[in-house]
Parts: C-alpha cells; sequence; structure tokens
C-alpha cells in the first residue's frame, strides 16, 4: 500500500542530510556532469525504505598499496589519516533567482559564520498521517520519528565551511492500519524492526561530510547520492548574495522526475520559494513554501509529488550566521490516484530546534554555548 510507503517516509526522511528521505534517490552524477534530478515512485509502488546509512561511505577506506612490514605502522597512521578525511566529490552550485523588496527599509547582509571546532546540536520531530482509500477498503497510517543531530564544523577555509553531520540519537513509531504499533529508540538498545534497521544503523555514525560555501549552497560531499528533497530543501538554508530588506524574495529551482501511466518518464519542475517576513534582534523569520512550476492534471502524478510541496517558516540567526529552527508543514488530498474513487490525504509535520552551539578550544574546551531560546 502506498501509504505504508508515505508512513516509512517519515523515519529516512530525518537521516538524509535535509538529509532528511525515503523515495528512492537517483545516483548523482559527477562534477564534469549535468546533476540528474530524483526519480520519483509511482503510488502503487512497493515500499522503498532507504537511507543513507543503508549505503557504503565512500572515501572513508585507506587505498590499496604495497606496504612493506617494517612500514605497518606507518601504513596505519596514514590508513586513519584517510578514514579522518573522507573523500569529497563536487556538487554543481545552485544558483538563486533575488527579487528585491518593494517596501524599501534596513537592508541585511545573510552569510554562515561556522567556526572550526564548532558542534551544533539540533532536536528533529517528524510527525506523519496517512489515508487512503481504494475500492471502498480504508487504510490509515502514523509515523512519528524524534532525532538528536549534531554539525561537527571540521574545517572553515576561503569561505567554505566543512562539517561531519551526525544522528546521535533517534527514537521512531509507526502504526499502519489495524496492526500493532511498531516502536524503536536507540538509548533503549532494543534490536530494531526490519522497518527501522536502516535508521538504527546510522546512529552515531557520520552520515555525510558536507561543504558549504557562506550563502549556505553546498559545494562538496562525500555520499555519493543526493538525498530527494521531499519538500524540505537542502540541509542548509541559501541565502542570498546581496543585502535584503524585509519583503525581499528568493528561489531554487527543482526538478523532479516521476512515472507516467504508461512507464515513461516526465520530468516535472518546482520552486522552493523563500520570503524575508522580519528581523528581530538579529533573527531574521523567513517563510518558505514549495510551488510547482509544472502543470498536473493526472491524480497519479500529483500523488508522486505531494511530498514535495511543504510550507513553514525558518529562523536564522544573522549575527551567529545559522539557522536556529524550522517548520515545516505538509496537508495534500489526491483524488482518483489509484482509480475512480481511491482518495489520499497526507498530513505531516516537520519541527527543527537548534539546542545547543558551542566551539570547541584547542584545549579540548567548549565555550560560547548558545541555545535557539537566546534570541526571540
Amino acid at each position: 500500500m502506498f501509504n505504508c510507503k508515505i508512513a516509512v517516509a517519515g523515519l529516512a526522511f530525518l537521516l538524509c542530510c535535509s538529509f532528511v528521505a525515503a523515495q528512492s534517490p537517483t545516483p548523482a552524477k559527477r562534477a564534469s556532469e549535468k546533476q540528474t534530478p530524483t526519480l520519483a515512485k509511482r503510488p502503487d509502488a512497493k515500499p522503498d525504505i532507504t537511507a543513507p546509512g543503508d549505503q557504503e561511505e565512500k572515501g572513508t577506506e585507506p587505498k590499496n598499496s604495497s606496504v612493506g612490514t617494517g612500514a605497518k605502522a606507518s601504513s596505519k597512521s596514514t590508513a586513519q589519516s584517510q578514514a579522518a578525511s573522507p573523500t569529497l566529490r563536487k556538487v554543481e552550485r545552485k544558483e538563486l533567482n533575488e527579487t528585491p523588496s518593494s517596501l524599501g527599509g534596513e537592508e541585511f547582509l545573510f552569510r554562515y559564520k561556522l567556526q572550526p571546532g564548532m558542534v551544533i546540536s539540533s532536536e528533529v520531530t517528524h510527525l506523519a498521517k496517512t489515508d487512503t482509500k481504494v475500492d471502498s477498503v480504508e487504510q490509515n497510517s502514523h509515523s512519528r520519528t524524534v532525532s538528536q543531530k549534531t554539525w561537527e564544523v571540521t574545517k572553515v577555509d576561503k569561505g567554505e565551511m566543512t562539517f561531519d553531520y551526525k544522528i546521535l540519537e533517534i527514537d521512531m513509531s509507526q502504526r499502519i492500519g489495524s496492526e500493532m504499533e511498531i516502536r524503536y529508540s536507540s538509548k533503549a538498545g532494543d534490536e530494531p524492526a526490519r522497518q527501522f534497521k536502516a535508521a538504527a544503523d546510522s546512529v552515531g555514525k557520520v552520515i555525510s561530510t558536507v561543504t558549504i560555501d557562506e550563502q549556505g549552497m553546498i559545494v562538496a560531499r562525500s555520499d555519493d547520492t543526493n538525498p530527494p528533497n521531499l519538500g524540505m530543501g537542502d540541509i542548509t538554508l541559501p541565502v542570498p548574495k546581496n543585502p535584503i530588506a524585509v519583503g525581499a524574495t528568493w528561489d531554487v529551482p527543482r526538478e523532479l522526475r516521476i512515472l507516467r501511466e504508461d512507464g515513461t518518464v516526465k520530468t516535472v519542475r518546482f520552486r522552493e520559494l523563500f520570503k524575508l517576513d522580519k528581523v528581530s534582534a538579529g533573527v531574521a523569520t523567513i517563510a518558505v513554501r514549495s510551488e510547482m512550476l509544472t502543470i498536473i492534471s493526472e491524480p497519479k502524478e500529483e500523488a508522486q509529488v505531494l511530498q514535495q510541496l511543504s510550507n513553514g517558516a525558518i529562523r536564522f540567526d544573522i549575527d551567529a550566521g545559522r539557522m536556529i529552527s524550522k517548520e515545516l508543514s505538509w496537508d495534500k488530498v489526491v483524488v482518483g490516484f489509484s482509480g475512480a474513487g481511491s482518495v489520499m490525504d497526507y498530513s505531516a509535520r516537520l519541527e527543527e530546534q537548534v539546542t545547543k552551539a558551542s566551539v570547541k578550544s584547542a584545549n579540548g574546551q567548549r565555550s560560547a554555548k548558545t541555545t535557539s531560546t537566546t534570541k526571540q
């Protein structure tokens, strides 16, 4: 059932690096090739439970080489160094479309200002509910995921910031129809159910090493695939190149590939639109929503893109140069996605809140501790 697929989506959703995903990702092409958009699955496809934890972490294993017997210690040291510094692949930088405010007023320059040794901790909560009706058969599903994630900044060089993305803890539950609810908590140490195993295997590991520029654009990453978007954007909020005033907008164009009824592929285009709503005490509130640019009239096609269409708000600390919270919601109904009379009602909510940010000094002590509630 497709609602089973959507229920599971919330579980892998938080493991992607925006990365937050549960649609099947298309392998990203290398820097010399044009990036391939994600291929969405049809609503009658079998559930696909994937997450970065399912895939090998590339660039973390030492290359094979001929090493003499007397060089074992040196080889081990080299291997550890390579493991600590994974190979990053370049990512095609997206370009923003910026529209200045017509209201005038004070302008603000948005830039990311991550520091070496900085550790940013966040709590992410994702709730999803799907109700479907096909041939008079009704079914519903509910899922809940709460995770603790961190960014650990390892390098800052010439305006580019590199950090390791980790999930430290995760708590999940899922119920489909009248079946018994299944749960998993990494803190409890229980054996995860099959649905949760990929997520459980990712806990405590570096999911990806990511490099961003001062505008929050991803320019390199260690994983071999770009996580599907699922309506929540990249791991970072992209910010404009130029100073902006309240009322200014900017957007990022995106593409998604979906399957037609005849099995052929259709490319649909949409955009993530951002608007600066207000700035108070150095904290900006930015409205965000996803907008379809391609007209879709077939319900089966519409059902494949419903998870892409979210709206909400992001708070960005201009002085600190980083996001401090994000709230997104989904509320979509599709009629006729699986024959006449079929109905799908999908609703979800995601909340991400920075709980602590600190900088580790050379002696290992952490300082400059802050929380997301220091500025309102």
